[in-house]
């Protein structure tokens, strides 16, 4: 914890006792995973427990245990030693073992949005990117679905709102 902390501090440029998608997006680059603004935005929109727009250091703790987790999950997967990427094919096994059971043009374009380069393959950021994608439209769907039916209906308004809420 006391590490984590002191992540936190080194994190937190400002000293504000949060951190922003800015901050944010800097410290990951630094160690090499270089997201957009607006993925990091979504990241922290993930663990920003006060919807604040920054995480705070226990918001800071679950980020830190998102990370670990999909980078765990990624290292499971092999990735190639000379690409550091992953076959689609054992993304697609890993998605159905972690319980997205998806139908196979729903994957396709899913797979045309984050394997940007078309090699077939994804490398971490990218692996990442699907997880919080995926993460943030389950909470969405959820959010519209209490009953756990697996249909909604929505109005145009709350399609956008549902989508712009899944970035």
């Amino acid at each position: 914890m006391a590490s984590l902390r002191q992540w936190f501090a080194k994190v937190d440029r400002d000293a504000s006792g949060h951190i922003t998608a800015m901050e944010l997006q800097a410290a990951l680059a630094d160690g090499g995973l270089n997201f957009s603004v607006g993925t990091v935005a979504a990241i922290i929109r993930q663990c920003d427990s006060s919807g604040s727009g920054t995480i705070s250091l226990a918001d800071f703790e679950r980020l830190h245990s998102f990370l670990e987790t999909v980078q765990d999950t990624f290292n499971q997967m092999g990735p190639d030693p000379r690409t550091g990427r992953v076959p689609l094919g054992e993304v697609a096994r890993e998605l159905a073992a972690s319980g997205y059971h998806l139908e196979p043009e729903v994957q396709k374009a899913l797979f045309t949005k984050f394997d940007p380069l078309r090699a077939n393959s994804m490398g971490l950021q990218e692996f990442m990117a699907l997880t919080l994608f995926l993460r943030s439209s389950t909470a969405t769907f959820k959010a519209y679905d209490p009953e756990g039916s697996g249909v909604v209906h929505l109005t145009y308004g709350q399609f956008l709102y549902a989508a712009v809420n899944s970035i």
